[in-house]
């Protein structure tokens, strides 16, 4: 799926190798001769992650011994990096008339991404929705049924050995609109707070009633953020979405998520008992 490349893999293992030469003081065509690479291009190929092809295990291997990585945790990172970027799309091929590819996309991104901030002010953020709310949005018609599983599978990197950190910042209107049956909704409100109680897993409750303009009336978004490459930010509209990359966009997202979080929103706890109060309302009706 040459389409969906570069894909997460190889932007963080880019800045992985481009950190290791920075440190060890080489040029790009220092390391290409002292690693046996033909042309130096393809070193700035693999640090930008603009090649043709992804960077093999052998290759990477012979640059970290050019650059003499000798960390094991770094060299393991590395070459399981280099393992990923060739097999992650293939992964996700499961029907190409109906996963649109910016989802692919996302969830190699969501993979490899250290935190996520998902910011919703309509609807729940898809990391925390249950397959009924999911199926809801998504339809439930045969040709949708592999989008509403791939969005089922996403929700696995918060609780794998190595989990994500999730930032999840609510509106309270999207706690009680009725996407859903009222059982359900009740679930995918139960749901939110059994993932909240994970030490990975932080949401909070912007009110709808909060006076004033903040960052998040303005639409839905989901920040990335790795531990080497840059982050991302991917926004969402009704029939589209769309990734950013610019380092000045980013970063406009990067200070919104924070002032949301610091400045805007409930505290964790403040938000845990709203989301149980509305549960319990909702059950006793």
């Amino acid at each position: 799926m040459e389409e969906n490349r570069p894909t997460a893999a190889e932007r963080e293992l880019g800045a992985l190798i481009k950190a290791a030469r920075g440190r060890a003081g080489l040029t790009l065509r220092a390391l290409a001769s002292e690693a046996g690479f033909r042309a130096f291009s393809r070193i700035s190929e693999i640090e930008n992650a603009k090649g043709k092809t992804p960077p093999s295990v052998d290759e990477v291997r012979r640059m970290l011994d050019a650059l003499n990585v000798d960390d094991l945790d770094e060299r393991e990172r590395a070459l399981g990096l280099a393992a990923q970027a060739s097999e992650a799309p293939g992964q996700l091929n499961v029907g190409p008339a109906v996963i649109n590819e910016t989802l692919v996309q996302l969830i190699d991104h969501e993979r490899a991404a250290r935190r996520i901030t998902m910011a919703g002010p309509l609807l729940i953020p898809g990391l925390l929705q249950t397959t009924d709310y999911a199926r809801r949005i998504v339809g439930d018609s045969a040709e949708a049924e592999p989008r509403v599983a791939l969005r089922a599978g996403r929700r696995d990197i918060l609780t794998r050995r190595d989990p994500v950190e999730l930032s999840a910042l609510i509106d309270s209107e999207a706690l009680i609109r009725p996407i859903v049956p009222p059982d359900q909704m009740v679930d995918q409100l139960r749901h939110i707070l059994d993932m909240a109680s994970l030490p990975n897993v932080t949401v909070q409750v912007v009110m709808s009633t909060t006076p004033g303009y903040h960052p998040m009336l303005s639409g839905q978004f989901e920040l990335l953020e790795f531990v080497t490459a840059a982050p991302i930010v991917l926004v969402d509209h009704y029939d589209s979405s769309v990734f950013l990359r610019d380092p000045a966009q980013v970063d406009e997202f990067a200070k919104a998520a924070e002032y949301l979080r610091s400045e805007i929103a409930m505290s964790p706890e403040e938000s845990s008992r709203l989301i149980a109060e509305i549960a319990n309302g909702m059950e006793s009706t």
